[in-house]
C-alpha cells in the first residue's frame, strides 16, 4: 500500500518535472533587428541639440510575443523611447545632453533588451565630430596686456608675447590688430605656428616711436578662428621718453617785430624763448641763448633770451634802405647741464638717426622810419625854354631844344613819410607826375597854350612845390622859362569869293582876274605862296607870288563847260593856308551840230496792231545857242521796205504806225529796220542819224497736237514708282515762244499717277498702291496747254492696266490663341495652326521661331527643344524628350512663322503670331519643411493655467504643386501648431523643472503625402523675485556735518540669480543733498546742511532698490532724516537800512522807528539783545535812544536847529553760544519845516529887459534866472515856472535850471516884444512861492533869402550871346536883379548849377558874367545856348562862401535861371557822308540837264553857316575803253557832267547814245568860306532800256527817303550787286501811299550793268531771304518798268477814248463768256467741282462775313502758288496728295471718303453764271486786284454754287460731323493757298480788298486772296 503510494507520488513529480522541462525549453530568448540601417557604428555632429531624436533605431521582437524592455549604459546622455508594432518593439533614441567633442570624442553605447527572464545586449559606437563651437581664448584672463615701450626702439623689435587656447580641431587662429590710424601705423601683430591648440603671436614696431609725438597707444587684438569664432584682448603701450629733442622755441609769434628807429642803445626790442624739447626725462636742462652770426645793431641776453638795441637804428641809413628797412638774424637755444656742460643727444638707431642739442628760430625786426626829412630837389633854381602856343608840350632845357626839363625830388624817409605831392604855380602849367614817393622826376607840361604868347611875354617865372603829404611842409624850386616864337597866324584872302569871265577859245596867257591874301605873321613866317586847287586840266594857272590868274591851255569851249569852278589857296612857309573860290564864265561862239539823243531805238509791235508797245520818240540835241536856226531841229523818216507802214513827227520826232504787220507775212523775219534823220536849220545844215529796230510779236493761232491719239501701257501692282508712259505733243507757234511752250496736266484727279508738266512722263505718284483684285486698269484724258493768251489745249487718252504679283501675306485664322497642356507630357500634339493667303499660287510652311519664343516665369528663358511643329499641318506637339515641370515652368509663350514659299514681292512674306501655352499641374510633389529641426525659447509660465496661448515660433512647409492645401499637427501635449505653421505654448511650464521640451510636428498636402521635422523649445527664465530691504525709519545729522559723511546703510538681498539678483540702490529724492552707493546702499552727504535754509529741519528719503532683471523688480522704502539745529546764524535785520524822517519839532520821547531782527536759529539760538555801539555825528547818541529789549527809538532831546543827516549804529546780539551778532545804520533825516519863501538872485530887478537876435532857430538862450530858499532840504529846493500867457508860449523854462530859451522861431517883422512873468516854487508844503517879471525884445536878423521877381524875369533870362571857341566875353546883361527884405544884407552872386557852369566866371557883387572857357558848339547835339543856374545869398558879406551847386527849381526864388546864346563860327570842314557815291543816267531818255545826284544831301557840317561849295575835282574816267572812244567821237571827256557851285546837283552835259554802256567817274570837292574842304569819289553808271527793276513800297517818299539807306545797304547785302538807286517816284491811291523805287545792280568785280532779267533771276534765287526784306521795308511789287506805260501825260480825250474802247471789250467779253458757259458747261463740268471743292471747308476764326469762300487743298490742284485748279498735278516739287494707299479704289466704300468731289456734283439747273479759267503761266504775272477784275464771273459762280450746296448738303453734312468727327482731317479739306499775291510776305489790311470781288486775309503766315 505504502510502495504503490510513493510509486503514484513519484509518477506526479516526473509529470510536473517534465511539465516544467517542456516549458523552460519554450521561452524564447528576445533579438535586436536594425530596423534603420546596417552596422554598429554611428556619427553625429557635437553641436546637436538638446531633445535631438538620434538617427539610431533599435527593434527587437520575443519570440514568445513577450512585451520586452530596453536599457542602455549612458542615460545621462541618451534617453529611451519604445514604441510598440506589430511584430515587436522599436526604440527611437533622444539626446538628453549635448555633445562636447573637446570632453569626449567617442561613445561605447551597451544597449540592453530583456522579457524579463532573458537579457541581450547590443554595443553600439558613436564618433562625435568636431564643430568650431570654441572661441579662442588668450592666456591673460583679463584679455589685457600693457607694455612699455621706449621711443628709441627698432622697426621690428618684438615688445609683447601672448598666445591663444582654441579646443577645436581646425588650423589655428589669425590674428588681426585693431585700432586707430596711429596704432596700426606704428605696431602689427605676427602669428606664430600652432602647437596642439596653442596659437603664439607677437607685436612688433612697425613704425617709428616719438614721445613728443605721441606717448600712448591702446589698440585691440582679435584672434578668429577659420569660422568666424573670435576673440580680443586690450593691448595698452606707453611710450618713454629719451634723450633725443632739442629745445623748441615757444612763443613763435612775437619773434616778428616792428620798432621805431629812434629806439636808445640799449631798448628792449623783443624776448626769445625755449624749453626742453625732451617731456618725459626727469632731469630737465637750462637753456643757453646765442646769436649765430656776429649782429650789428643787436645783442642777446644768453640766459634771459632778452634782446635789446646795441647800434644806433637809422631807417635812412644805406644799410637799412637797402635792407628795406628789414633785419633779420638766427638766435641758437642750446641746453646746458648744471655744471654747464653741453647736453649730448643719445645717438638713436634707423628710426632717429642722430639728433641735435641745440635748435635756432628766425627773428625777424622791421625798422619803422619816422618822418624827419623833408623833400629835396636837385636844384633851387632852372632855365627852360617852351614853343608859344603850343599845347602839351613840356618844358625843355634851355639851350637843348628837344631835351626835356626834369626835376629830380627826393625825400629819404619810407612808407607813407617819403610820400609827397607837387604842384606849380601858374594854372597855365601842370606837374607830372603830381605826386610822389621817396624820389619823382618831375616835368613841368603845358595846359593852356592861350597863356603862352611871345608876342606878349617871352619869360615867364615858376615855382613848383613838394608838399609833404603827411606834415604839408612845402619845399620850393623855380623855372625860369624862355618862350619861343612860332608861326601862329594862317594867311587869309580879302575876300571869300572871285568871279570873272572871258571868251571861249581865249589863247594861253590870257590874264583873267588878280587874287589877293595877307598874312598876320611877320618875316618869313608871313611869306604867301599862291595855287590853285579843282583846275580842271590844268586849263589856268596862277602866280605864286602876286597870285594872277592866267589861262594856260586854249581848250576853252562853252558847249563843253560854261563856267569854271576853281578854288585858290594862299599858303605860308609853314604850310598854314587858306582858300578862297573863284569862278570863271566863258561868253559864246556857234560851233556845234546837231546830237542824236540816241543812236539806236528798240520797240515791238504786235501783229495786226497800230499802236507801238513802247513809244519812241526821237530826241536830239543842239549845243549852239537856244532858239535860233543852228539850233531848231526837225525829223524825216528815211525810206525803206517797211517805212510805208510809219511815219514820224516833223517838230516832236513821235514815231507812230500807219498800217499793221501780218506776222505770218514777215516769213520769219520779226525785227524791222528803220532810219530817222535829224537836221538842224543852219547853214551849212548839219545833221545825226537814229536806227529803230521794230520786233513784230507773234499771236496765239496753234493749239498743241498730240502725235496719237491714245497711249496704252501696263504695270505690275507692286510698282510703286518710275516712269510708266511719255506722252508728246507740238505746237506750230513760235518755237521758244510761251505760245508754243507745252504744259501737260491729267485731267482727272487721282493719286495713282504724276505727269511732267514740261515732257509729259508719266510715273507712279510717290505713295500711290495697287491692288490688281480691286482694280485692273486706269484710263486718264492727259491735255497738252500752250502759254499763249488765250490759252489753247489739245489731248489725248491713256490706258493704263495692272498685272498681278504674289504680293500677299499669309494670315493667321486662330492665331494669336492661348491653349494647355499637362505637365510630364511626352510626344503628344496639343494645338493646330491654321493660316490662309489670299495669294492663288501660296505654298505656306509653318515653323517655330526658337529664337523669339521663351518660358514665362520671374524671368524669361529658352524653351530648350520641349516644343516641335509639323510645316505642312501647323501641328504644335511636346517633343519625345518631353521635360515639362509645372513647378519650373508655367507658362511658355511659342513665336510661329508662317512662311509663303512661292513669294514674290515682297520676299520673303512672313507672318508671325504668338500662342500661349499654360502647364496644367500633377501632384507630384511631397511638402518640405523650411528646417528638419527647428529651435525656439519661450519664457516660463508659473502659473497653474495659461490663460491665452502664447506664440512661440512659425514654421512653414511648401508644395511646388499647384493649389496644394497644407495641413499641420504635432504630437505634443504643452504645445500645438496651427494651420499657419504658429507653434504656441498652451499650458504652463517650469523652466525650474524642465528646461528644454521637445516634439515633432507634421505637414500632409491634400493628396495625403506628409513630412515632419522635430521641435526643440527652450524656457527661459522669469524674473518673479522682488528685493527684501533692512534699513533704519529714522536718522538724525546735525546741520553742521560735513559733506561725503556716511550717515546710514541700506541693506537688502534678492532670492533671484544672475542679473535678476544682482540688485542697484537708487534715491529718488533729495538727489542734491543726499547720494547713495548704487552697489553697497551706504547713504552720505552730498552738500553741507543749512536747517535755517532751504534745508528745512526734515528730509524724506524714497529708496529704491531694483533687481537687473528684464523688467526689473523694485521694492521702495522711506528713510526720515532729521536735521538737527547749531547756533550758526547771526542775527539778521528786517527792513534793510530805509532811513527814518523827522521834523525838527518832534516831540521829546517820540517813537520814530523800531529796529526789528530775526534768527533763523532756535531755542537759545534764536533770542536777541540790541544796542547802539556808534553815532554820527556824535551828539547823535544824545538827541536819540534805543530800547535794548524792545528795538524802539526815541526822541532823546531838542531837534530844533539839529537840521540834518544822524547815523546810529545798531548791533544785534544771540544768546547762543558762542554768541553772533550783526549791525545796521540806522539813518534819521531830521528835516526842515517849510517857512521860507524862494528869492530871485537873478534878475535881481524886476522888468529887466533882454534883447535877443531873431533867428527862425528854437531853443535860443535868453536868461537863466536864479532863485535861492533859506528852507534846507526839499523844502529849499526851487523850480521854475512860466505863468501862462500869449506871450509865453514862445518860450521855454527848464524848471530845473531856469534856462529860458525860445520854443519856436522869432521873426522881428511879426512880434518885436515879449512880457514873461516867472515864477520860482520850493518843494516845501505848504509851498512858497514867489514872481518876477522881465520883458525881452527881438532885434533884426538877416533871415530873408534875396530873392529874384518871377514876374519881372522872364525863365530863362537871356543875358547875352558869345561866339564859340571865345574866351573873356562880358556878357552885356548882369544878373544883379535879386532883391531882399531885411535891412543893410549884402547881396552876393553865384554860379551853382549848369552843365556849362565851369565855363564861365561872375562878379559876386555886381552879377556881371564872364565867359573863362571856350564853348564848342559843334556837338551832338548841337549847342546853340547854354542855361546857368545863379543863386543868390546874403550869408557872407565879402561873398567868401560859396552856394553848394544845385539844379533849378522855379519854386526857388533865390535861383535865377539864365541863357547864354552861344554862336556859330565856321570851324569844321563840310564832310562827305560816304568818301564814294554811285549813280546811275537812263540812256533811253534825254539825260542832258537831268539831275543825277545832289551832293548837298549827302553833306555833314556841323557849322550852322557853311555856305558850302562844290567843284570837280580833277579830270573825269570812264570805263570800259570803248565807253571813251564813244564819248570823245562828239564830246570831251572832262565836260560830260557839270557840278552846280551852290546845290551840288550833278548834271549830264550831254545825252547818251542807247549804244554806250559803261560807267563815269570822277572826284568832287567841298569848301566852306573859310577854305575847309572835303572830297569824294562819284560812279555814275549809264542804264539802258531792260536794265532797271521797279520796286513799290506800300510807304509815302518822305518815309522811304528816311529808310533808303538801309533799304540800298540790306538788299546789296542780299543779292551781292550793288544796288544803285535811279529815281524815286511818290504816289496816292486809295489804298494809301506808294512810292516806286526804280533801281539798277552792277556787278561789284566787272562793274557791268546787269539786265532786267539777270535782276529777277537773282531776285528769285534769294527769294528766301528777300521775304523778310520785302515785309521790312513794305514791298508790294518787283515789276521790269519797260513793260509800264511810258506816257503818263497823256491828253484828256485820249484817256476818254481808251476808256470807251475797255468798256466796249468789256461789253464783248461778256456776250462770249457768257456763250462759251452755256456751250461748254458739260465739258467743265467737273473742273468747276475742282474749284468749288474749297467750299466743304469754312474757316471757324473769320472775322466778319462768312461770304466769302475759302480754297482748300485739291490734290493735284493748288500744290503750288499761281497753280491753276482746274487742271490739277502733283507738282513736283510739292507735297504729294495725302490720301494713304488706294485711296481711290478701297475706301470707295467707305464712308470717311464719301467726302470725294463725286458728292459735290451741281446740278446743271444750279449754275447761273459762265466761268473764265486762267492758264498756269498767268497767275504769276498779275497782281490780285487783276485777277479779282478779271473773274467777276467765277466769283458769282462760286458764291452761287456755296448758296446751292448748302441747301443740297445741310442735312447730309449734319449727319456726317455726327458719325465722323474727323472726317475734315481724313479728307482733302484746307483753306489755304489757292491764290496768293505776287509777294506772299505783302501786309495788307483785310478790309482794303475789292469787296464785290473778294478779301484778303492772313492764313497760316501766308497773306491769301479768296476768289
Amino acid at each position: 500500500m505504502r510502495l504503490r503510494m510513493y510509486s503514484t507520488l513519484g509518477l506526479i513529480l516526473l509529470l510536473v518535472l517534465l511539465v516544467t522541462v517542456d516549458r523552460v525549453d519554450s521561452n524564447g530568448q528576445p533579438r535586436f533587428k536594425d530596423a534603420s540601417k546596417p552596422g554598429q557604428y554611428y556619427i553625429f555632429k557635437e553641436t546637436l541639440a538638446e531633445g535631438t531624436q538620434l538617427d539610431i533605431e533599435l527593434y527587437a521582437t520575443d519570440p514568445d510575443g513577450s512585451q520586452v524592455k530596453f536599457s542602455s549604459n549612458q542615460s545621462d546622455f541618451f534617453n529611451i523611447t519604445p514604441s510598440l508594432v506589430d511584430s515587436g518593439t522599436i526604440v527611437h533614441v533622444f539626446l538628453i545632453r549635448r555633445f562636447d567633442y573637446e570632453t569626449q570624442r567617442r561613445f561605447q553605447v551597451k544597449f540592453s533588451v530583456t522579457d524579463g527572464v532573458l537579457t541581450v545586449d547590443k554595443t553600439v559606437r558613436i564618433d562625435i565630430v568636431d564643430q568650431n563651437d570654441e572661441k579662442p581664448k588668450f592666456d591673460r584672463n583679463s584679455n589685457q596686456y600693457s607694455i612699455n615701450v621706449p621711443e628709441n626702439a627698432q622697426k621690428g623689435s618684438i615688445h609683447l608675447n601672448f598666445t591663444t587656447t582654441d579646443l577645436d580641431t581646425n588650423d589655428g587662429v589669425a590674428y588681426q590688430l585693431v585700432g586707430d590710424s596711429a596704432s596700426e601705423s606704428k605696431f602689427e601683430v605676427k602669428k606664430g605656428s600652432r602647437v596642439n591648440t596653442i596659437t603664439p603671436g607677437s607685436i612688433e614696431l612697425k613704425g617709428c616711436l616719438d614721445y613728443e609725438e605721441q606717448s600712448y597707444y591702446e589698440f585691440t587684438i582679435v584672434a578668429t578662428d577659420n569660422t568666424g569664432n573670435n576673440a580680443s584682448a586690450i593691448v595698452i603701450v606707453k611710450i618713454t621718453d629719451t634723450e633725443d629733442k632739442p629745445p623748441e622755441f615757444i612763443n613763435v609769434g612775437s619773434y616778428n617785430q616792428q620798432v621805431n628807429e629812434d629806439l636808445a642803445i640799449g631798448d628792449t626790442v623783443t624776448t626769445v624763448s625755449a624749453r626742453d624739447g625732451d617731456r618725459g626725462v626727469g632731469m630737465k636742462s637750462t637753456i643757453k641763448y646765442s646769436f649765430k652770426d656776429a649782429n650789428t645793431y643787436f645783442a642777446v641776453n644768453e640766459s634771459t633770451g632778452v634782446i635789446t638795441v646795441k647800434d644806433i637804428l637809422d631807417r635812412d641809413s644805406p644799410n637799412l634802405i637797402n635792407k628795406g628797412g628789414f633785419l633779420s638774424f638766427k638766435v641758437v637755444a642750446e641746453e646746458m647741464r648744471s655744471d654747464e656742460s653741453t647736453v649730448v643727444a643719445s645717438t638713436i638707431g634707423v628710426c632717429h638717426g642722430s639728433t641735435a642739442n641745440s635748435t635756432m628760430i628766425d627773428v625777424f625786426i622791421t625798422v619803422n622810419d619816422l618822418n624827419d626829412n623833408r623833400p629835396k630837389f636837385d636844384n633851387e633854381t632852372y632855365e627852360a625854354s617852351v614853343r608859344e602856343n603850343t599845347r602839351g608840350a613840356a618844358l625843355s632845357k634851355k639851350g637843348e631844344k628837344g631835351s626835356v626839363l626834369l626835376l629830380n625830388v627826393k625825400d629819404n624817409d619810407q612808407g607813407s613819410n617819403g610820400e609827397f605831392e607837387l604842384s606849380v604855380n601858374n594854372s597855365a602849367f601842370y606837374v607830372q607826375p603830381n605826386k610822389g614817393f621817396r624820389e619823382a622826376l618831375v616835368t613841368v607840361i603845358v595846359q593852356n597854350k592861350t597863356a603862352l604868347d611871345f608876342e606878349q611875354q617871352n619869360v615867364l617865372v615858376l615855382e613848383v612845390y613838394a608838399t609833404e603829404s603827411s606834415t604839408r611842409n612845402v619845399t620850393t624850386a623855380k623855372i625860369i622859362v624862355h618862350l619861343e616864337n612860332i608861326n601862329d597866324n594862317s594867311p587869309y584872302f580879302t575876300q571869300t569869293t572871285y568871279s570873272a569871265s572871258i571868251p571861249e577859245n581865249s589863247p594861253v596867257d590870257t590874264f583873267v582876274i588878280q587874287l589877293q591874301a595877307s598874312d598876320k605873321d611877320k618875316g618869313d613866317f608871313g611869306n604867301i605862296a599862291y595855287a590853285l586847287r579843282g583846275n580842271n586840266d590844268g586849263i589856268f594857272k596862277i602866280d605864286k607870288n602876286n597870285g594872277s590868274v592866267y589861262v594856260n591851255k586854249a581848250q576853252l569851249d562853252r558847249e563843253k563847260i560854261f563856267s569854271y569852278y576853281l578854288t585858290a589857296e594862299a599858303k605860308d612857309t609853314e604850310e598854314l593856308s587858306s582858300t578862297t573860290q573863284l569862278e570863271v564864265t566863258l561868253t559864246d561862239e556857234n560851233d556845234n551840230a546837231p546830237v542824236c539823243s540816241s543812236s539806236d531805238y528798240v520797240s515791238q509791235l504786235e501783229e495786226d496792231e497800230q499802236k507801238l508797245l513802247r513809244q519812241i520818240t526821237i530826241q536830239a540835241t543842239d549845243d549852239d545857242e537856244k532858239k535860233t536856226n543852228n539850233s531848231k531841229l526837225t525829223f524825216h523818216l528815211e525810206p525803206s521796205e517797211y517805212s510805208g507802214n510809219f511815219s514820224v513827227s516833223r517838230t516832236t520826232g513821235l514815231l507812230t504806225v500807219y498800217r499793221s504787220l501780218d506776222y505770218e507775212e514777215l516769213n520769219g523775219k520779226e525785227d524791222i529796220k528803220l532810219v530817222v534823220v535829224t537836221k538842224d536849220q543852219g547853214s551849212p545844215q548839219l545833221s545825226c542819224t537814229s536806227n529803230i529796230t521794230i520786233t513784230v510779236l507773234d499771236k496765239n493761232d496753234n493749239s498743241p497736237i498730240f502725235n496719237q491719239p491714245a497711249y496704252s501701257t501696263t504695270i505690275y501692282e507692286n510698282r510703286t514708282n518710275g516712269e510708266v508712259i511719255q506722252v508728246n505733243a507740238t505746237d506750230k507757234d513760235k518755237a521758244g515762244d510761251p505760245n508754243s511752250r507745252i504744259i501737260y496736266r491729267i485731267q482727272e484727279l487721282t493719286d495713282k499717277f504724276r505727269i511732267h508738266p514740261n515732257n509729259g512722263a508719266i510715273s507712279v505718284a510717290s505713295g500711290a498702291r495697287f491692288d490688281r483684285d480691286l482694280k485692273s486698269s486706269y484710263m486718264y484724258t492727259v491735255r497738252a496747254f500752250d502759254g499763249g493768251s488765250p490759252q489753247l489745249s489739245g489731248s489725248c487718252n491713256v490706258s493704263i492696266s495692272l498685272l498681278d504679283n504674289n504680293n500677299k501675306k499669309p494670315v493667321f485664322k486662330n492665331l494669336p490663341n492661348t491653349t494647355s497642356v499637362l505637365e510630364n507630357t511626352v510626344n503628344k500634339t496639343f494645338f493646330r495652326c491654321i493660316a490662309v493667303d489670299k495669294d492663288t499660287n501660296n505654298d505656306l510652311w509653318y515653323s517655330l521661331n526658337k529664337a523669339e519664343s521663351f518660358y514665362v516665369n520671374d524671368t524669361k528663358g529658352d524653351i530648350k527643344g520641349l516644343f516641335v511643329i509639323d510645316g505642312r499641318t501647323g501641328n504644335v506637339s511636346v517633343s519625345i524628350t518631353g521635360g515639362i515641370d509645372r513647378e519650373m515652368v508655367e507658362k511658355y509663350e511659342l513665336t510661329i512663322h508662317v512662311e509663303d514659299l512661292n513669294a514674290e514681292d515682297p520676299s520673303p512674306q512672313i507672318t508671325s503670331a504668338t500662342l500661349t501655352v499654360d502647364v496644367s499641374d500633377e501632384n507630384d510633389n511631397y511638402p518640405v519643411f523650411g528646417k528638419n529641426h527647428y529651435e525656439g525659447k519661450v519664457t516660463e509660465i508659473a502659473s497653474e493655467k495659461l490663460d491665452s496661448p502664447i506664440n512661440v515660433i512659425t514654421v512653414k512647409a511648401t508644395d511646388a504643386d499647384q493649389n496644394k492645401a497644407i495641413k499641420y499637427s504635432d504630437d505634443s501635449e504643452d504645445f500645438n501648431i496651427t494651420q499657419e505653421g504658429l507653434i504656441r505654448l498652451v499650458k504652463a511650464v517650469d523652466r525650474e523643472k524642465q528646461p528644454w521640451l521637445n516634439f515633432t510636428i507634421f505637414a500632409e498636402d491634400n493628396g495625403g503625402l506628409i513630412s515632419n521635422a522635430s521641435v526643440s523649445i527652450r524656457l527661459v527664465d522669469v524674473n518673479d523675485n522682488s528685493p527684501n530691504v533692512t534699513l533704519n525709519k529714522t536718522v538724525p545729522v546735525a546741520e553742521d556735518t560735513m559733506t561725503e559723511t556716511v550717515i546710514t546703510h541700506v541693506m537688502a538681498r534678492d532670492e533671484d540669480s544672475g542679473n535678476n539678483a544682482k540688485l542697484i540702490f537708487i534715491l529718488d529724492s533729495s538727489r542734491d543733498t543726499f547720494i547713495i552707493n548704487s552697489t553697497t546702499g551706504a547713504i552720505s552727504l552730498k552738500r553741507q546742511l543749512d536747517r535755517e535754509g532751504t534745508d528745512g529741519e526734515e528730509y524724506t528719503l524714497q529708496i529704491r532698490v531694483e533687481d537687473k532683471g528684464d523688467p526689473p523688480r523694485v521694492t521702495i522704502k522711506t528713510i526720515t532724516v532729521t536735521v538737527t539745529d547749531v547756533n550758526d546764524n547771526p542775527p539778521k535785520f528786517d527792513g534793510g537800512n530805509q532811513p527814518v524822517t523827522v521834523l525838527e519839532n518832534e516831540n521829546i520821547g517820540k517813537v520814530i522807528a523800531t529796529v526789528e531782527a530775526t534768527d533763523k536759529d532756535i531755542g537759545k539760538n534764536k533770542e536777541l539783545q540790541y544796542s547802539v555801539i556808534d553815532g554820527v555825528p556824535l551828539n547823535a547818541t544824545d538827541l536819540f535812544r534805543l530800547d535794548n529789549t524792545t528795538g524802539e527809538v526815541k526822541v532823546n532831546a531838542s531837534l530844533r536847529g539839529n537840521v540834518g543827516i544822524y547815523k546810529l549804529i545798531i548791533q544785534a546780539t544771540d544768546k547762543g553760544v558762542p554768541p553772533l551778532s550783526s549791525n545796521m545804520t540806522l539813518t534819521i533825516n531830521v528835516s526842515d519845516v517849510n517857512d521860507n519863501k524862494p528869492v530871485f538872485s537873478v534878475p535881481s530887478l524886476p522888468n529887466e529887459i533882454f534883447e535877443i537876435l531873431e533867428s527862425d532857430k528854437a531853443d535860443i538862450d535868453i536868461i537863466t534866472v536864479k532863485a535861492t530858499d533859506a528852507d534846507r532840504g526839499q523844502n529849499g529846493q526851487v523850480y521854475y515856472e512860466l505863468v501862462d500867457s500869449l506871450d509865453s508860449r514862445s518860450f521855454k523854462l527848464d524848471k530845473n535850471t531856469g534856462k529860458l530859451t525860445t520854443a519856436n522861431g522869432t521873426d522881428r517883422e511879426t512880434k518885436a516884444s515879449y512880457t514873461l512873468t516867472i515864477k520860482a516854487l520850493d518843494n516845501g508844503s505848504p509851498q512858497q512861492f514867489s514872481r518876477i517879471t522881465i520883458q525881452i525884445d527881438i532885434t533884426d536878423a538877416n533871415d530873408n533869402d534875396p530873392e529874384f521877381s518871377r514876374s519881372e524875369l522872364e525863365s530863362p533870362y537871356i543875358i547875352g550871346s558869345i561866339e564859340e571857341e571865345t574866351t573873356g566875353t562880358v556878357l552885356p546883361k548882369a544878373v544883379n536883379k535879386a532883391r531882399d527884405k531885411d535891412e543893410n544884407s549884402t547881396i552876393c552872386y553865384f554860379i551853382v548849377g549848369g552843365i556849362a557852369m565851369n565855363n564861365f566866371s561872375i562878379n559876386h557883387k555886381t552879377g556881371v558874367i564872364t565867359c573863362t572857357t571856350k564853348i564848342d558848339s559843334d556837338q551832338t547835339p548841337r549847342v546853340q545856348s547854354v542855361k546857368l543856374v545863379i543863386e543868390a545869398t546874403d550869408k557872407s558879406s565879402s561873398c567868401s562862401v560859396k552856394p553848394s551847386p544845385v539844379d533849378y527849381v522855379h519854386t526857388k526864388k533865390q535861383l535865377l535861371l539864365v541863357q547864354i546864346n552861344v554862336i556859330d563860327i565856321n570851324d569844321n570842314p563840310p564832310r562827305f557822308r560816304n568818301k564814294t557815291f554811285n549813280a546811275g543816267v537812263t540812256k533811253d531818255s534825254s539825260a542832258k540837264d537831268q539831275v543825277i545826284f545832289k551832293l548837298n544831301d549827302y553833306i555833314n557840317d556841323v557849322d550852322i553857316i557853311n555856305n558850302n561849295s562844290f567843284y570837280l575835282a580833277g579830270n573825269i574816267n570812264a570805263r570800259p575803253p570803248k565807253l571813251v572812244d564813244d564819248i570823245k567821237k562828239n564830246y570831251k571827256l572832262n565836260t560830260i557832267f557839270g557840278v552846280n557851285k551852290t546845290t551840288g546837283e550833278i548834271k549830264a552835259n550831254i545825252d547818251f547814245d542807247a549804244g554806250m554802256f559803261g560807267y563815269v567817274w570822277f572826284d568832287v570837292i567841298v569848301n566852306d568860306t573859310k577854305g575847309l574842304s572835303d572830297n569824294a569819289s562819284i560812279s555814275i553808271y549809264l542804264v539802258g532800256q531792260g536794265q532797271q527793276l521797279k520796286i513799290t513800297a506800300f510807304m509815302g517818299i518822305d518815309e522811304f527817303n528816311r529808310v533808303k539807306d538801309d533799304f540800298v545797304r540790306k538788299l546789296t547785302e542780299i543779292v551781292g550787286h550793288e544796288v544803285i538807286i535811279d529815281k524815286i517816284v511818290g504816289r496816292s491811291e486809295k489804298l494809301g501811299s506808294k512810292t516806286d523805287i526804280y533801281i539798277h545792280l552792277v556787278n561789284k568785280k566787272t562793274k557791268e550793268v546787269l539786265s532786267t532779267d539777270a535782276i529777277l533771276n537773282t531776285f528769285d534765287n534769294n527769294y528766301d531771304k528777300l521775304s523778310s526784306f520785302y515785309k521790312a521795308f513794305k514791298v508790294s511789287d518787283v515789276v521790269d518798268p519797260s513793260f509800264q506805260a511810258e506816257d503818263e501825260a497823256w491828253s484828256k480825250d485820249t484817256i476818254i477814248y481808251i476808256l470807251v474802247v475797255v468798256c466796249l471789250c468789256f461789253l464783248l467779253l461778256l456776250i462770249v463768256s457768257s456763250a462759251m458757259f452755256c456751250t461748254y458747261r458739260r465739258k467743265y463740268r467737273r473742273k468747276l467741282k475742282a474749284t468749288t471743292t474749297m467750299a466743304f471747308d469754312r474757316p471757324t476764326d473769320r472775322i466778319g462775313s462768312t461770304d466769302h469762300l475759302n480754297p482748300v487743298n485739291i490734290p493735284n490742284s493748288n500744290k503750288f502758288e499761281g497753280h491753276n485748279p482746274v487742271f490739277g498735278e502733283v507738282h513736283e516739287n510739292g507735297q504729294e496728295y495725302f490720301f494713304t494707299d488706294d485711296t481711290e479704289s478701297q475706301k470707295s466704300g467707305s464712308s470717311d471718303f464719301n467726302n470725294s468731289l463725286d458728292n459735290n456734283e451741281i446740278e446743271y439747273k444750279e449754275m447761273d453764271y459762265s466761268v473764265t479759267y486762267l492758264g498756269d503761266t498767268a497767275l504769276p504775272s498779275v497782281t490780285p486786284m487783276e485777277i479779282a477784275s478779271s473773274n467777276n464771273f467765277l466769283a458769282a459762280a462760286l458764291k452761287q454754287q456755296e448758296m446751292a450746296k448748302n441747301r443740297k448738303n445741310a442735312q447730309l453734312n449734319s449727319e456726317s460731323e455726327a458719325t465722323t468727327p474727323n472726317s475734315k482731317q481724313n479728307g482733302v479739306l484746307d483753306n489755304r493757298n489757292l491764290f496768293t499775291f505776287i509777294n506772299p510776305d505783302f501786309n495788307a489790311d483785310e478790309n482794303t480788298s475789292n469787296g464785290d470781288v473778294g478779301s484778303t486775309m492772313v492764313i497760316n503766315g501766308l497773306e491769301t486772296t479768296e476768289i
